[in-house]
């Protein structure tokens, strides 16, 4: 199970406006909260696929898709200085396990995977010449 979405309460009175205004504009059938703005019908995966992949291209000049995207957040979070255990909630949060959070979607390079443990042992190496001298 997947927890459910946290949404910044900034976002709130742009979400009350979208359902008091312009939600009924789009005619929706049923009551989803999203729908097809042509159909008035909910969005099927393969829909919001679309949309995702056509609105990163606007905005971006770059095709990318949902599961690009997933690579993306995954690979940005890992070139930071986050801890396992964010690591891991992310992990969770987004509907995977931390060995499919390393595995799949991780796309550093060797030089950026490893450049944490050079790190490390440069940090060690001077700590040892600094007491030794």
């Amino acid at each position: 199970d997947r927890p459910p979405l946290v949404i910044s309460p900034e976002l709130t009175p742009s979400i009350d406006l979208f359902i008091d205004r312009w939600r009924p504009c789009l005619e929706p059938v049923g009551g989803n909260f999203f729908s097809q703005p042509r159909t008035g019908k909910p969005f099927t995966a393969d829909s919001v696929y679309s949309l995702v992949a056509r609105q990163c291209y606007k905005y971006t000049g770059r095709k990318t898709n949902p599961h690009l995207l997933r690579d993306m957040i995954v690979t940005h979070v890992r070139k930071s200085d986050a801890s396992e255990k964010e690591l891991e909630a992310l992990a969770l949060y987004m509907g995977h396990s931390i060995s499919m959070q390393r595995d799949s979607y991780d796309r550093r390079t060797l030089n950026q995977k490893v450049a944490p443990a050079i790190d490390l042992l440069n940090t060690v190496n001077n700590r040892k010449a600094t007491d030794d001298g």
